[in-house]
């Protein structure tokens, strides 16, 4: 291991060093005898070990270890010995994500293992449409190094409000393949199958899990009405974390499912607008939630999902992929609903799912 020092500047104020990496954050050393700056200096250059590094100080190598794990500890630094691998154009493409990356990295993992996990994923997109179709090319951008992509669907003229993978000569055209030929274009390295199906039953969903093997799921998906029930038991099944965004009228939001760390699908009512989901229906707020429930669903349910919409639940998705895939830093909506209130500045929200231990899909996980 070579500690190497991230892009970090500093200044002598009095007997102290103030050290800036990120201008949110600021460290304040005590530095009367100079020797924390001079040691900044040589983690600066990299290339040393930590008993290089003593040796040029003239310290112990245990003082010099415990101010390296300091060091790192406030994310500072990183193994110079796990920087510089990747191919140069690797380096060019991936260019901003590891810039990205440099402030998550540590001595442990590196930017670039970051980046390398990404490339070595797989993501099962459920749905190609509205959310997903904007969910794509963050993916792609990222550098997800295999898709699988599932729709049933054509491309339609009222797609054009919010699905800006497709062109309007694709009108007709089957919305799976498109977006797969979409990715190809975008970047040829990455490896994606298009499957043209609908979504039938719980089975089917839990076989085309198992055959790919996903790292995630991002479900986009609305229709059956239980389909979130369907593809929450195949993943919790499985083990993989499931990613799902929607809008209902002027709020939207966005949850994922970490099995076995968070409440699942399952574990929160199924149906709001029956009764018998509800502990206690006789509770006059509960009741008055279950007739809007009730009455809002006699109405017809025209997409409302514009660009803007799509676009913003399309990146809080592909955020919460991000986080499942490299770790950088844990999942933000796992059993934890984000809500976006449209109507009210895009303010946002969140709520806690209670994990219910009886729960039949992940009770006992």
């Amino acid at each position: 291991m070579r500690p190497r020092l991230k892009n970090t500047a500093w200044e002598r104020v009095g007997d102290e060093l103030r050290l800036v990496n990120d201008p949110r954050d600021q460290l304040m050393i005590a530095d009367p005898d100079g020797l924390v700056e001079k040691l900044l200096q040589l983690l600066s250059e990299g290339g040393r070990t930590v008993a290089g590094l003593a040796g040029e100080l003239g310290l112990d190598e245990a003082d010099v270890r415990a101010a390296v794990e300091a060091f790192d500890a406030q994310r500072l630094l990183e193994d110079g010995d796990r920087l510089g691998r990747l191919e140069p154009d690797a380096a060019e493409r991936y260019f901003s994500n590891l810039a990205f990356f440099e402030s998550f990295g540590t001595l442990e993992h590196s930017r670039e293992d970051l980046q390398e996990r990404l490339r070595h994923a797989h993501v099962l997109v459920l749905g190609t449409g509205g959310l997903n179709s904007n969910t794509i090319p963050h993916l792609a951008g990222l550098g997800v190094g295999t898709m699988t992509v599932l729709d049933r669907d054509a491309v339609e003229p009222r797609n054009f409000a919010r699905q800006y993978l497709y062109r309007w000569a694709d009108i007709g055209a089957r919305k799976a393949e498109r977006a797969a030929e979409w990715i190809r274009a975008f970047d040829p390295g990455i490896q994606v199958e298009a499957i043209d199906a609908d979504l039938e039953g719980p089975e089917q969903l839990a076989q085309l899990v198992r055959r790919i093997g996903p790292d995630v799921v991002a479900s986009g998906v609305d229709r059956p009405n239980r389909i979130d029930l369907w593809v929450n038991e195949a993943c919790v099944r499985a083990g993989v974390p499931f990613v799902r965004g929607g809008m209902a009228v002027t709020t939207g939001t966005v949850w994922s499912v970490h099995p076995g760390v968070s409440a699942c699908r399952a574990c929160v009512p199924a149906d709001p607008a029956n009764p018998a989901d509800f502990p206690d229906p006789d509770d006059p707020e509960i009741a008055g939630a279950i007739a809007a429930n009730r009455l809002f669903a006699r109405l017809p349910r025209p997409n409302r999902g514009i660009g803007p919409v799509a676009g913003l639940l399309g990146a809080f998705g592909a955020f919460e992929v991000l986080r499942y895939l490299t770790g950088f830093e844990p999942p933000a909506y796992a059993g934890r609903p984000l809500t976006v209130d449209f109507a009210r500045g895009c303010a946002t929200s969140q709520t806690e799912w209670p994990r219910d231990p009886d729960c039949a899909v992940c009770g006992g996980r």
